[in-house]
């Protein structure tokens, strides 16, 4: 499984039939992930996870692509001119069959920016296993996976940066699900030196734990 990081959310897999996979093409990546996009997931409707308009029209104009998100996703792409038929909306216990992928859907909540915010759109997680590796995409939510196959992941994506997390929540993740490489995202609020101080704590010389830390830019690539 090759892994590609397009900044912020959003990273896309190739998978074992040739396929692609973009998760969360929202308006803070770079957009690549959807040039050859056959299937995508999408964890919630916040923009920074999900810009409607050139997902809607990607769906539009490749007729092979589908989609999956939670209903809120569905609507804000049909209501943005996504063809029906080509949103799926799950939920959490739902498992997909995706280009040779299996994808098991968890999760459910939004983590809490504060409680006398707004409503927080449903967010789901995404475990998706291929070639026997395993990569857990948790949206905006620390929310471990119900199962970790083999007992170990292959992957951890880990958001670093955001209004409704402590650093502190970051680390207690990296830790506590294991996982042979954990790639940070969610990181479109950090600067150079942010990056640098999140890399610090969660590089496991300061705080222990047998995974690599692995930080990619925009464009950057890792085989799992």
């Amino acid at each position: 499984m090759h892994l590609t990081f397009h900044g912020h959310a959003c990273v896309s897999l190739t998978l074992p039939d040739g396929a692609h996979l973009a998760l969360d093409p929202g308006s803070l990546s770079d957009g690549a992930a959807l040039t050859d996009a056959t299937a995508v997931l999408v964890t919630h409707d916040h923009i920074d996870h999900l810009d409607p308009e050139p997902v809607a029209e990607h769906l539009r104009t490749h007729s092979g692509a589908r989609l999956w998100g939670p209903a809120s996703v569905v609507e804000a792409l049909t209501a943005a001119g996504a063809p029906a038929e080509r949103v799926q909306a799950v939920t959490p216990g739902d498992e997909l069959e995706i280009g040779g992928a299996r994808v098991r859907v968890g999760g459910g909540a939004h983590a809490e920016i504060h409680p006398d915010t707004p409503p927080l759109p449903v967010n789901v997680t995404y475990l998706v296993e291929a070639d026997g590796k395993s990569l857990y995409h948790p949206g905006d939510s620390y929310e471990p996976p119900q199962e970790v196959p083999g007992g170990r992941l292959d992957v951890l994506l880990l958001p670093v940066s955001g209004p409704w997390m402590k650093l502190r929540e970051a680390i207690d993740a990296a830790r506590s699900v294991p996982a042979g490489t954990v790639v940070p995202i969610h990181d479109g609020l950090l600067s150079e030196v942010g990056h640098g101080l999140v890399g610090r704590w969660l590089d496991t010389a300061r705080l222990g734990g047998d995974y690599t830390y692995a930080r990619l830019t925009a464009g950057q690539s890792l085989t799992v």
